[in-house]
């Protein structure tokens, strides 16, 4: 993935988010113009809270991955369970020489399991596949600037279900910018 200069400024102290320009830079009110790095970013606080956030929301999304699977596996079994029903009531409704569109009805119920069972599977790839370009990101701009970090999560529920999260984060500086 290619990093784009709005990507840098997005860990950096002195964005400016301006509604009619865009990302501008607090020291130049210019937009970022730099080829690979920029001698000027400053990564401090907001660099540890976009690093912080970034790997929270990944591990949130693969978290619920044992949930979107089991209930994706259990809406195609109800799903299947209503198609199956629907060939064996045919079946039987023919074989006492009658016509009627309750098998088709029938069947036609499996369309509701069936969105519940892919509509939540996609929604998971979707947040997972941009869980990971945030995460690539963040580990790309690291890399630039010549950062390590090493991060332990620890997902916490109250009573009422309400989720929070426990970090501990260290950022080393592994060599100066590439």
């Amino acid at each position: 993935m290619l990093l784009i200069p709005t990507d840098h400024c997005k860990f950096c102290y002195n964005q400016i988010i301006d509604f009619s320009k865009g990302t501008l830079c607090n020291l130049t009110n210019e937009k970022p113009d730099f080829e690979k790095t920029c001698m000027k970013i400053k990564l401090e606080e907001k660099f540890e809270k976009e690093i912080k956030s970034i790997n929270i929301e990944l591990e949130a999304v693969i978290k619920t991955k044992i949930d979107v699977y089991g209930m994706f596996i259990f809406n195609l079994l109800i799903a299947a369970a209503f198609v199956f029903s629907g060939v064996f009531l045919a079946k039987f409704i023919l074989i006492s020489n009658v016509i009627s569109t309750i098998p088709i009805m029938v069947m036609g119920i499996a369309i509701i399991p069936l969105g519940k069972a892919f509509g939540p599977l996609n929604y998971y790839f979707l947040n997972l596949k941009i869980a990971k370009q945030k995460k690539e990101r963040l580990d790309q701009v690291c890399l630039l600037y010549g950062y390590n970090y090493e991060i332990d999560i620890v997902h916490l529920k109250d009573s009422l279900g309400n989720k929070s999260y426990n970090t501990d984060l260290k950022i080393r500086r592994t060599s100066t910018k590439k």
